[in-house]
């Protein structure tokens, strides 16, 4: 069970983090008393005139000082990786109860005309997003967003499908992949300045200053010792160095550029580069991944290379930020003009390359993501992507943000434009919820991800929702509008189809006022903001007028009378939920059952609340 694996390995993890702890701190003594031995025995010596000894002591405390504060470096990472998978485990483990440890919500690519993603609560505190995100760096969330708002082409789909199913298995690689991420924050920041300064025209320096940069701090270090020694005044040197500075300030506006478009994610460079070199590991033959690994390569070189090697450069030119550092020692040395033309280098050689290795790593990082959903929910289906006709076919579907525990499946089969289901019942029955249900497992499908239900097939669609329509001040909107504003919409993107669906680089389609992909629409209790007989005309005109379209869905609602239309109408549908009266008390099984709904609730719910319904008769 994925429950007891998590719970395992967070105990694993754990353990071995405090272990490590237990490593650092002992080494941390140790060095500590290797610093102190070493300075007591160096000042001994100077002070029975042995300097060759104590140069030699001094060098050797350094060497073990250094190699000790490696080890260090090397046991911290190690503790803090392992406390990061121990989180990570306490995090799937929670999410199998639908509870979340991390806060991400993509409350930040929720958009309010978005075609369902506000009603299917594809983002927020207890969402789809939620459930699945495992992404950390910016490429990654993004990806995931992108991927959740917009159906991907079947090809695309089953594509993604191949890679969750090889990659759910590798539980270690993936959550390993997912702590490294861990190890920095500053991943999940944009890297639009750095991919800036990536594909800038060329800014190429003067070809004199790459001479002058080793020429004139050799020159200078000679007028350094010559003065040391008392061969020439202190104002040559002073000279000397005011050179370096004229020299500098040719390309002092340039570093400075450069450091600021580089430093926001120059601490996250390293990370980044394991990351990548992680990723390169990666063995699978699932296509799309071996195109990853492709895209992670440039010029004979691996993107994690290549990214380490910029690591360096970015954190070597940022020393300039340090006055003490650029006056001692930049100025000397001519720092800016080493780091600009190296920078120069990587840039002619790799600026290309940037964004394409960002993006494939936030590819790989959202197929993680499903292949995490995969791995904790076995029991959930791949759904079956077919093309043709609109399909629906949903056995045993439960709402995936509901803890399967918690959740009631039912089964449905729609087929064919232009049909609609109508689902009556009575309040709290589950018509909302079933309808959710429907769309949020769709939407995961179209995803590539595996949904929670026995079977479930389906054709590419575009999901439109008219469920949670709220009035506006600012806009002077009444809810009643708001709604007919919505429904406006969904008949524009119904409308007979002449264009072709626009594909964006991610393989999803966008849909645009005219589609080829057919529509699939949920609607919850539409037109409740008028009387009776208007909402009555309103709908069944609506219904009718979607029939004319390769548009199909469903439709919840209390109107009986609207069930009438299956009578005379082939393409229309009815099914119920309902509810039971024992004991004085409202029960619900939340099944769907096949026609209309008999029995409602409201007069039993207002009693319960103290309206003395009987006394209104009277």
């Amino acid at each position: 069970m994925p429950i007891e694996i998590f719970q395992q390995r967070q105990q694993e993890f754990t353990q071995a983090e405090q272990a490590a702890q237990r490593q650092y701190n002992h080494l941390a003594f140790w060095r500590l008393v290797w610093f102190i031995s070493s300075i007591a025995v160096v000042w001994l010596l100077i002070g029975q005139d042995q300097q060759a000894g104590a140069i030699t002591v001094g060098v050797i405390g350094i060497a073990g000082f250094m190699f000790m504060l490696k080890r260090h470096q090397t046991i911290r990472r190690e503790r803090d990786l392992n406390h990061h998978l121990a989180f990570i485990n306490a995090d799937e483990a929670a999410r199998l109860k639908r509870h979340y440890l991390r806060p991400e919500t993509g409350e930040e690519f929720s958009d309010p005309t978005h075609y369902y993603s506000g009603d299917l609560d594809v983002f927020g505190k207890h969402s789809l997003f939620r459930l699945l995100n495992r992404t950390h760096t910016y490429e990654g969330k993004q990806r995931l967003a992108s991927w959740l708002k917009a159906p991907a082409l079947p090809e695309t789909i089953r594509l993604r499908q191949q890679a969750v199913d090889a990659l759910k298995l590798q539980l270690d690689w993936r959550q390993r992949f997912e702590a490294l991420a861990y190890l920095d924050e500053t991943v999940g920041n944009s890297p639009e300045s750095l991919r800036q300064w990536a594909t800038a025209e060329p800014a190429p320096l003067p070809a004199y200053l790459n001479s002058v940069r080793f020429l004139l701090p050799i020159s200078t270090a000679g007028l350094i010792i010559a003065w040391m020694v008392g061969y020439l005044p202190g104002l040559v040197v002073l000279l000397a160095l005011v050179v370096h500075g004229l020299v500098l300030s040719q390309t002092s506006k340039l570093a400075q550029t450069v450091s600021e478009q580089t430093f926001d994610i120059t601490k996250a460079l390293n990370t980044f580069r394991s990351l990548f070199k992680h990723a390169e590991e990666q063995q699978s033959e699932s296509p799309r991944i071996q195109a990853i690994k492709l895209a992670l390569l440039s010029n004979g070189h691996s993107a994690s290379q290549a990214i380490g090697r910029l690591s360096s450069l970015t954190d070597g030119l940022n020393y300039r930020r340090n006055p003490y550092f650029y006056l001692f020692f930049a100025v000397l040395t001519l720092w800016d003009i080493h780091y600009l033309f190296r920078l120069e280098r990587w840039r002619q050689q790799h600026g290309p390359d940037l964004a394409r290795w960002f993006e494939a790593l936030g590819e790989l990082e959202t197929l993680n993501s499903l292949a995490g959903l995969a791995f904790a929910h076995p029991g959930y289906a791949t759904p079956d992507i077919t093309e043709g006709e609109l399909m629906l076919e949903a056995t045993a579907a439960a709402h995936p943000l509901l803890a399967p525990e918690k959740s009631v499946a039912n089964s449905l089969t729609l087929t064919g434009s232009g049909q609609t289901v109508l689902i009556t019942g009575s309040n709290m029955s589950g018509k909302s919820t079933f309808l959710r249900t429907l769309g949020a497992n769709v939407v995961l499908a179209l995803t590539g991800a595996v949904v929670s239900a026995q079977k479930f097939v389906c054709s590419p669609v575009h999901v439109f929702t008219s469920m949670r329509t709220q009035d506006s001040l600012e806009e002077s909107t009444s809810s009643f509008y708001a709604e007919l504003k919505r429904l406006q919409t969904l008949i524009k993107l119904a409308q007979p189809q002449t264009g072709t669906t626009e594909v964006d680089e991610h393989g999803s389609a966008s849909p645009s006022d005219r589609t080829p992909m057919p529509v699939l629409y949920f609607l919850d209790e539409i037109l409740k903001g008028t009387n009776s007989a208007d909402r009555h005309r309103g709908a069944e005109a609506l219904i009718r007028q979607l029939h004319r379209t390769s548009a199909s869905g469903f439709v919840s609602t209390h109107d009986l009378e609207l069930g009438q239309l299956s009578d005379a109408s082939a393409f229309v549908r009815n099914f119920h939920f309902q509810s039971d009266l024992h004991n004085g008390e409202l029960q619900f099984d939340y099944k769907l059952r096949t026609g209309i709904c008999e029995s409602f609730n409201a007069s039993q719910l207002m009693r319960a609340i103290g309206i003395q319904i009987d006394m209104a008769k009277s």
